[in-house]
């Protein structure tokens, strides 16, 4: 049995110079497959002239559509059910057409020397932007361009990730997607070590490989966009404001229109009613202790739960 039929590959969108042979993004395709397991991918549903795969897929807030480009060289979006999206791409890729499995991953082979790309939809509403490092001669850094939508901004999570934070009316950002921590495997499954810093809105993931790594590696970014992730996060002048009692309890109606407004009324009310009194007197005193350590107020929703936090969006 042909690497083609265990993993059933639906053409790439057009035949072309840089389109992949069915043998070549089978292998692709497997490679992936293997590292992250099939269970968790979208199923695609369907494609168009500028898409090789998309699928929507239902979200707390409604619809999340996710695209694979239809050639390598073009740009991976989320979008969310308020109609923005947060892209991602490759550069210096080549535009070698996108082919999918039967599973729902698009692959990009020999995008680069030693590389392929692939991409995969999420049931949780995201993306994998998967690079698999066929051999010792592929690069090891790999930068990632993220289109963000206006207002957003990129904070470290503090797990490795970045939470991608769009600020909100009434102040405060809040967290409406993330970028998950990284993670790259050998061959055999094993862990390999990898990181992200941020050049600017470049996503740049090393992995540290070495001459006895096992190829090939395959390395995840995976990100969401568009729903409530849990956080509101304040600056250093908005948590000094709010060590205040009754800015608390002005913010408080303002936040939950506000949250509402981006994630429906049935949230924006949770986080309304717990917004009392007793909450007040209590997060004015996190504000206070947090500005005075030079940190900032964040607050976890739905139900608002005050604390700490310093990088990123405290500044």
């Amino acid at each position: 049995m042909t690497a083609a039929s265990l993993v059933g590959l639906a053409p790439p969108a057009f035949a072309g110079p840089s389109a992949p042979s069915l043998v070549q993004a089978a292998h692709a395709a497997a490679v992936v497959q293997q590292a992250t397991g099939t269970t968790g991918i979208a199923p695609s549903t369907g494609s168009g002239a500028d898409s090789a795969a998309s699928a929507t897929v239902a979200a707390p807030e409604g619809p999340v559509t996710v695209t694979a480009p239809a050639t390598a060289d073009g740009r991976v979006s989320v979008t969310a059910p308020n109609g923005s999206a947060v892209t991602l791409s490759f550069p210096g890729a080549n535009d070698t057409a996108g082919t999918t499995s039967a599973a729902g991953t698009t692959v990009y082979p020999d995008v680069a020397p030693g590389t392929d790309l692939a991409v995969q939809a999420t049931s949780d509403g995201g993306v994998r932007a998967l690079v698999t490092l066929n051999d010792a001669n592929a690069p090891t850094t790999q930068r990632f361009d993220l289109g963000l939508p206006a207002g957003a901004t990129l904070a470290p999570s503090g797990a490795g990730g970045y939470d991608i934070d769009q600020a909100i009316s009434g102040g405060g950002a809040i967290a409406l997607g993330h970028i998950d921590a990284p993670w790259a495997k050998d061959a055999h499954g094993n862990a390999v070590p990898t990181g992200y810093h941020l050049d600017g809105t470049t996503l740049v993931q090393t992995v540290d490989t070495t001459a006895t790594t096992a190829y090939p590696v395959v390395a995840d970014p995976h990100y969401t966009w568009g729903y409530i992730t849990g956080t509101i996060y304040y600056n250093r002048a908005e948590t000094k404001w709010m060590r205040n009692k009754g800015n608390i309890i002005a913010m408080g109606s303002a936040t939950a229109a506000a949250v509402g407004a981006i994630a429906g009324g049935p949230i924006g009310a949770t986080v309304g009613a717990g917004f009392t009194a007793a909450w007040a007197t209590y997060t004015a005193t996190v504000a206070g202790n947090a500005y005075g350590d030079g940190q900032c107020l964040k607050i976890k929703l739905p139900t608002p739960t005050a604390g700490a936090y310093k990088g990123g969006y405290c500044k």
